[in-house]
């Protein structure tokens, strides 16, 4: 397993930056950021996918600087809610800090509610469930996952490219879970653990998984075999409020029985170029003149 975070990893990090962008790795953090080319010109940063993990101890201010040297217009990101900095720490050097979505979590005993045990049993008789490192079922995820897409009509970061999964199936520390109806591939879902928190990455399903409630089965068999790693971080609900209308939130909530908000935080590095950009525009974005 490696040393290094997955989503800190600069080898993850690299196939999710757009066309003109690169990859900054700021020591004092222990963080690799997208570098994105801003419209107008200039360059700012943006964190990792889904979150940035950070050092409990990491030097905000010192990570600033160093991203100041890199003539950066501003940085955005989600720090990891359970490996980072608390909040009254970041809030000292970073100047812009929002609530964004609750995280929920399985801390304990693992007891989902009375109508997710129902459909897992369901999910239990209708699919077989097999684990295997995601590079065994590489092909049947980049076609799950390209229906969730059309599915859902996802855009930006998440419609990733099969760069991103290539290199994804090519970390040792992620498990992928497949749910199977007579031999058919039904749905997947991949986690990983790192540094006593477990995470729930990406699931996919297709019309025969959703038929034959292969999510609930599938995220049964993923905590029970992650149960003893430490904290379970099944996210949260897709956009950026707990209420999305795809049902993820109240999916993942009948699992849980705890959350933590997660938030995003900004900082302004060059602020006559970001005034420049921003002049004009009126929105509780960050940073504005991406709105």
């Amino acid at each position: 397993m490696s040393d290094v975070h997955p989503y800190a990893d600069p080898a993850y990090v690299a196939p999710l930056v757009p066309e003109g962008g690169r990859v900054v790795v700021v020591d004092a953090w222990q963080a690799a950021l997208i570098i994105r080319p801003v419209p107008g010109g200039g360059f700012d940063a943006l964190g990792s996918y889904p979150m940035t993990p950070l050092t409990k101890d990491a030097d905000i201010a010192s990570g600033l600087s160093a991203l100041v040297k890199e003539d950066l217009i501003s940085v955005c990101l989600v720090p990891d809610p359970l490996l980072s900095p608390p909040m009254e720490a970041l809030s000292h050097d970073l100047a812009w800090i929002r609530p964004f979505k609750s995280h929920l979590l399985i801390e304990g005993a693992y007891a989902p509610t009375k109508h997710h045990r129902d459909r897992i049993r369901r999910g239990q008789r209708r699919c077989r469930i097999e684990s295997a490192p995601l590079h065994v079922w590489y092909d049947e995820w980049v076609a799950l996952y390209a229906g969730l897409v059309e599915q859902r009509s996802i855009t930006g970061m998440a419609n990733f490219s099969k760069d991103y999964f290539r290199q994804l199936s090519a970390m040792a520390d992620i498990q992928a879970f497949a749910a199977f109806c007579d031999d058919r591939m039904a749905g997947m879902t991949l986690w990983f653990a790192c540094d006593g928190v477990v995470y729930n990455h990406l699931t996919a399903c297709n019309a025969l998984g959703y038929a034959n409630g292969a999510a609930f089965a599938l995220y049964d068999a993923a905590i029970t075999h992650f149960a003893s790693e430490g904290v379970i971080n099944l996210g949260g609900g897709a956009g950026t409020s707990n209420s999305d209308e795809s049902g993820l939130f109240a999916f993942k909530e009948g699992f849980s029985n705890s959350r933590v908000m997660a938030h995003i935080c900004g900082h302004v590095l060059s602020p006559e170029i970001y005034a420049g950009l921003s002049k004009g525009v009126e929105t509780t974005f960050f940073p504005a003149y991406r709105a």
